[in-house]
């Protein structure tokens, strides 16, 4: 990681400060759950991750992530899929095949 990129990464959480509403997508029900599952699913990760480590580490990968979800308001999942829903058009017909029958009787 260079100086440049350390600067970017802090201007950027400094603008995340300033402006928390441009970043949020997450409801307030929706980051208290996450918040509770991805603390829950950390800490038994963290816990198991020596008697059973694929297993541990993979719950405390995913207790991480819902725990930043919940924390931050910001789901990049979420944000993923609305972008590339308003990418498509709910009106567009995409019609790639057409038959023709002749049989009528």
């Amino acid at each position: 990681m260079t100086n440049q990129d350390f600067n970017t990464a802090v201007n950027n959480v400094k603008e995340a400060w300033k402006y928390p509403e441009l970043f949020e997508n997450v409801s307030k029900s929706e980051r208290w759950l996450s918040g509770a599952a991805g603390t829950y699913l950390l800490f038994k990760g963290i816990t198991s991750i020596f008697s059973h480590p694929v297993i541990g580490l993979t719950g405390a990968a995913i207790g991480a992530g819902l725990l930043y979800r919940g924390i931050t308001g910001y789901c990049p999942m979420r944000d993923l899929a609305e972008q590339r829903r308003e990418d498509v058009a709910p009106d567009e017909v995409i019609i790639s095949e057409t038959y023709v029958v002749d049989d009528l009787g």
